[in-house]
């Protein structure tokens, strides 16, 4: 006769539910009864990484620290009243469990004076750190320490102070040596913000438990949450069920109108009147096209493309931002640019293709700011698509004194942001966002090739890069990487092109042919002395 397998224990609203229930009631629900099986991908492994480190960082201040080893939340709970009956001072990991609501704290300091004279466990003061890899104060931090003070306090602990240990972004990293604790983390008390939120985080918890006892929440449309802070891993599944259009697509949407239109029953674009008071230009551009079913181009756009100065360098950047420095100089949340692709139209309609890519592990900085800068150096317009990689490349300006100068060639030069200003003066009716240049070519440009490329993104270039980075990575591994990349890059720099000459109205202009030297006429040769 086989034996009944355990039940599983019923999961508590934990900090993670109660991240998902500030975001979308229906995704606190789901991930609580039906949780969504994701792999995490390459960008999220590494910022855990990150955080893994930061905490052992943190814990390294705190020599007398005990770690709580369960992993289960009742389990992890007994332990730690069995550590505090015992006197520990510092705990890692300290588990609260009360009212079906868990709080599992970084850091966990029992008040000194506090604690000697104690007579039970109601009278003890405790200060909470909470550690993020972050570099400022944000409002869900606060909220995730008032989640702890609330859970202690029902477990008859009275919180001292607050801090949050958050990495300093003025940090400057010497490759080869650990990091510091004191240098790379700041601590910030957060005590008044964490006692001023106690009371809105209750009344959270009060809706969210109502929440997960009521499945009419997966009746929720989709809307502007569902990609704020962070995507959805339900958004997929709640788009099968959502209307063709639905309202979250339309461009510059905030939350306040969101809700104003929900109210009123709208639900989809085709029942919004693009004459609506309040709607901006983009949006009634953008509702005119998905209604009348045809693109609408704004004159401006020809007008700014054509006032470009040339030569033209349609460029394409790939970047990977590391949460934690690795080189010299280097501060944390910098994005390290690891290859470029230009294509370059001289004035003389000569089309010139250039690129550099960095696949090791050493540091591609400078090599990358000095290739580009000197590609650039003829003068003339960069056109991009989306400015914040080329913005990010002013970070190089502290982090790598060697090529101060080449980094300034870069940014002194004028840009065009093509994507902003298609944004604001192109709108196709299948097409609402452009942040993803391949979705933006298949419908410009009915050109579908972007879905055979093999990097593009950061996520995909991570993964890409990290074949080439292992310890035993061959050459002809790293050759193939190397090539793989160049090879995306070229395909973006070069639909760059496509797509301007296409929008300013121009066709391609045969280089002029290189003048032929005429053949010198032969001198006779001097005659010889008789």
């Amino acid at each position: 006769m086989n034996k009944k397998s355990k039940p599983a224990r019923p999961r508590h609203l934990d900090k993670q539910l109660f991240e998902a229930g500030q975001q979308c009631l229906k995704r606190l629900w789901l991930d609580h009864h039906e949780p969504a099986a994701e792999a995490p991908s390459a960008v999220r492994q590494e910022m855990s990484k990150a955080g893994d480190r930061l905490r052992d960082l943190a814990r390294s201040a705190f020599p007398k620290g005990v770690a709580i080893a369960a992993e289960a939340a009742e389990d992890a709970a007994a332990e730690t009243q069995t550590r505090l009956a015992e006197g520990a001072q510092v705990l890692f990991g300290a588990t609260f469990v009360a009212d079906g609501v868990e709080a599992r704290c970084d850091i966990l300091v029992v008040h000194k004076t506090a604690a000697a004279n104690a007579t039970d466990a109601g009278a003890r003061e405790v200060d909470l750190f909470e550690i993020k890899s972050g570099t400022k104060v944000k409002p869900r931090y606060v909220n995730d320490l008032a989640l702890q003070a609330m859970v202690l306090a029902r477990c008859g602990l009275r919180l001292r102070a607050a801090f949050l240990l958050h990495v300093n972004p003025r940090y400057a990293h010497k490759e080869g040596t650990e990091f510091p604790p004191m240098q790379l983390l700041r601590s910030a008390d957060v005590t008044a913000k964490v006692q001023k939120q106690l009371e809105p985080v209750q009344r959270r918890v009060d809706q969210f438990q109502k929440a997960l006892a009521n499945p009419s929440v997966l009746e929720l449309p989709v809307g502007t949450f569902c990609t704020q802070p962070f995507p959805c891993p339900h958004l997929a599944r709640c788009l099968r069920e959502a209307p063709p259009l639905p309202l979250r697509e339309l461009p510059e949407l905030t939350r306040k109108l969101e809700i104003e239109l929900h109210k009123e029953g709208i639900e989809e674009l085709t029942a919004l009147d693009p004459k609506r008071p309040g709607l901006t230009f983009r949006q009634r551009r953008s509702l005119t096209s998905v209604q009348q079913n045809q693109l609408i181009v704004e004159p401006f756009v020809n007008t700014e493309l054509l006032q470009c100065t040339k030569p033209l360098h349609f460029l394409a950047m790939a970047t990977v931002t590391d949460p934690l420095p690795r080189f010299d100089d280097q501060r944390p949340w910098r994005s390290t640019p690891y290859a470029w692709s230009a294509h370059t139209v001289h004035p003389d309609g000569r089309l010139e293709v250039a690129s550099f890519v960095h696949v090791d592990r050493t540091d591609p900085r400078k090599a990358f700011a000095t290739s580009l800068a000197k590609h650039l150096e003829v003068g003339g317009t960069i056109l991009c698509w989306g400015a914040d990689a080329l913005g990010e490349v002013r970070g190089l300006l502290d982090d790598l004194p060697s090529a101060k100068a080449a980094v300034r060639a870069l940014l002194s030069r004028p840009h065009l942001d093509m994507m902003r200003l298609f944004e604001s003066g192109v709108f196709h009716p299948q097409l609402r966002s452009l942040d993803d240049l391949r979705q933006a070519v298949a419908a410009l440009l009915d050109d579908h090739s972007g879905g055979e490329v093999v990097v593009f993104d950061e996520e995909s270039l991570l993964t890409t890069l990290q074949r080439a980075q292992t310890p035993r990575a061959r050459s002809a591994t790293k050759e193939k990487v190397a090539s793989e990349i160049k090879d995306a890059l070229a395909w973006h720099s070069e639909r760059l092109l496509q797509l301007y000459r296409k929008f300013a109205q121009v066709e391609p202009k045969a280089p002029k042919p290189a003048p032929v030297p005429r053949p010198r006429a032969a001198k006779p040769l001097p005659r010889l002395p008789e």
